[in-house]
């Protein structure tokens, strides 16, 4: 006789699940519930997401291997940090993570009010950081929104949760089916994708669009295909309209943020930049969030003089932003050229000389040789991986430089 199908736990505090003991509940999706617990495995309480049901769908089982997949290979601290998973002793999947204090950004900000601007800059530049990782391992979040955008309350600092609808975007990587899925909608409408429409493919670009809409409604409380109305009161009538939204997203242009009284002394680096980052066609968006990161990192500076990203001096030449992220360092013609790893060279046949790792403020970077017998550190000869230190100077070849983190 078939056993009867097992119903969604109802968990309440004091209750136990396995060696879980539940503090409180923290949220509750279409997929899973999340807890706050406590385990004999760590020192302090942790947070449980637990299926709703049993791994009997292997629609669940698929969500729940690709949402950890996705998150063991993040490691930045832009992006919740995943501790274990497992399957619990009635077939359910679980996974414990770091307990995040604070709130998402949908209660942090009223988003009826512009949000000042270098408060929001620096907001999305974290998001950007905290996506591109995954963005460089072959995974596109898909579902960006501002509940997906956690302030942690001590810090204020950004990180990016739920990676439940991550799909591979690069079909060389095992998190999931590549992001096709014809004309269904993925994700919230409010933050969709014109491609979702076009094509149904999802790349970095499109982690980028969702993110330039919620850059520009906090700067300007609006939402950017409705201006005569505020954001709440667009979010209310278009509450259960996806087609509308999705209408919104393909047809109708964006108003010109320098439309909005918010946005009147922003430059015209600024304004382009998020213009840029709502593009219709992701070809005609930063790329991934490596580079829209650079570019916010930019107009934080020379606007308003918020320093987020290293500098590289570089002996007779430019000096290079780099934002967190893992970089090679080529050598041509006796130049020094730095790139984003996964991209294209711009240096052609340059010799890949060393490789530098960096996970962003309060940390040092890493550089590690990769041609030997180039590399010096302070003047040392290297031939593995060394910390840069604050003052460090590096030299590959003939040219020297340096590493000058962020105050």
């Amino acid at each position: 006789m078939p056993q009867p199908a097992l119903e969604e736990l109802d968990l309440r505090p004091g209750d136990r699940y396995d060696q879980f003991e539940i503090i409180r509940p923290l949220g509750r999706g279409s997929y899973a519930r999340v807890f706050a617990a406590r385990h004999p495995s760590y020192p302090g309480p942790i947070a449980l997401k637990l299926s709703r049901v049993p791994l009997t769908s292997e629609t669940t089982a698929i969500r729940a291997l690709r949402e950890i997949r996705a998150l063991q290979s993040l490691h930045n601290p832009h992006v919740v940090q995943i501790l274990d998973h497992g399957v619990g002793s009635d077939e359910r999947w679980f996974m414990v993570m770091e307990l995040l204090d604070g709130c998402n950004l949908l209660e942090h900000h009223d988003f009826d009010v512009p949000m000042p601007p270098a408060e929001a800059l620096h907001l999305i530049y974290q998001a950007c950081v905290g996506v591109d990782e995954a963005h460089r391992q072959g995974i596109v979040h898909r579902d960006i929104k501002p509940e997906n955008l956690w302030i942690m309350a001590k810090t204020g600092r950004l990180k990016v949760i739920d990676f439940g609808l991550a799909r591979a975007w690069d079909p060389s990587v095992t998190v999931g089916e590549q992001a096709t899925v014809g004309h269904m909608l993925i994700g919230t409408p409010h933050y969709a994708q014109p491609e979702q429409v076009h094509t149904g493919v999802l790349t970095p670009a499109s982690d980028v669009y969702s993110l330039g809409i919620v850059l520009y409604e906090l700067l300007t409380g609006r939402v950017p295909f409705f201006p005569a109305e505020t954001w709440s009161r667009v979010v209310l009538r278009l509450a259960h309209k996806p087609v509308h939204w999705l209408g919104a997203h393909v047809k109708t242009e964006p108003t010109p943020i320098g439309e909005h009284p918010a946005a009147l002394t922003f430059s015209e680096t600024l304004r382009s930049i998020v213009h840029a980052m709502i593009a219709k066609e992701p070809g005609h968006r930063p790329a991934t969030g490596a580079v829209a990161a650079r570019l916010l990192a930019s107009v934080l500076l020379d606007d308003y003089g918020v320093s987020v990203a290293a500098r590289l001096r570089i002996a007779d030449a430019e000096t290079e932003l780099i934002v967190p992220g893992s970089y090679t360092i080529g050598e041509q013609t006796g130049t020094i050229s730095v790139r984003g790893m996964g991209g294209a060279a711009p240096w052609g046949e340059a010799r890949v000389v060393a490789k530098l790792d960096w996970l962003g403020p309060g940390s040092d970077a890493v550089l590690t040789p990769i041609e030997h017998g180039l590399c010096r550190v302070n003047g040392r000869p290297v031939e593995r991986a060394v910390r840069l230190v604050a003052g460090s100077s590096f030299e590959l070849g003939a040219l020297t430089m340096q590493l000058e983190y962020p105050h």
